[in-house]
């Protein structure tokens, strides 16, 4: 039973992610119970040492029984896993609201707005690189590889994500706003891996990038050329 609620609770989740909204389940008597054992170990793994992490100290802190976690997890390192997609979940969704502006500027073929919307993801996703401290995202994203199927499932709805943004560069070509020559796969890998790679060079004292200095720099490149003098 407890792997039929996760595989509905992600199959959930990748449907929600193509309309840019991020769930933690479905609202059923055990997923809401499973739902407070991943909040409270969302807050954990940021806060506590993982060698307190242990069932026991999570059911204490969703005030559930310790037998109700380990119905709905196998290991720790599962609901470390789903804890830390669900965290990941948190530093995204602002990307998600983000999208649907740029998505209504190209839908109305509205440049200022387009320009606009950009801009501020580009701010956001500079500053999801930098979450909690320069190791955060790294951490979040090596505890979801910890678990194989929760690694599948977070692809997943990267994979999700990635098209969409891709899907937004070809509209955006279509309308002469991006040059018809860039290849827009090559562009959203290298603006997302840049985020998160910005472990190499946060100790650097000449090479510490801020998120505005990020976008200027994007934006000089991504803005029609029409537009860029009048920046």
């Amino acid at each position: 039973m407890r792997h039929e609620i996760r595989d509905v609770v992600f199959e959930a989740e990748i449907l929600a992610s193509v309309v840019g909204v991020i769930v933690i389940g479905m609202h059923t008597p055990d997923s809401f119970e499973r739902d407070r054992i991943i909040e409270a170990a969302k807050s954990m793994v940021r806060d506590s040492d993982r060698d307190a992490f242990t069932f026991d100290a999570v059911a204490l802190r969703a005030e559930v029984e310790p037998q109700s976690v380990s119905y709905f997890f196998d290991s720790t390192t599962q609901l470390i896993a789903e804890a830390q997609l669900a965290n990941y979940g948190d530093i995204v969704q602002a990307h998600h609201y983000v999208m649907t502006f740029v998505e209504a500027a190209l839908d109305n073929e509205d440049l200022d707005e387009y320009l606009a919307a950009v801009e501020q993801n580009l701010v956001l996703s500079w500053s999801a690189g930098q979450y909690a401290n320069s190791w955060g995202v790294i951490q979040v994203l090596h505890d979801i590889w910890c678990d194989p199927f929760v690694q599948s499932h977070f692809c997943e709805l990267l994979d999700v994500q990635f098209q969409a943004w891709i899907t937004i560069v070809q509209r955006a070509q279509a309308l002469g706003w991006v040059e018809s020559d860039v290849d827009a796969k090559a562009l959203i890998a290298v603006l997302w891996s840049s985020s998160v790679g910005q472990v190499i060079t946060s100790g650097s004292s000449i090479l510490k990038i801020t998120p505005q200095e990020h976008r200027d720099f994007v934006m000089h490149m991504f803005r029609p050329p029409s537009r860029r003098e009048a920046v």
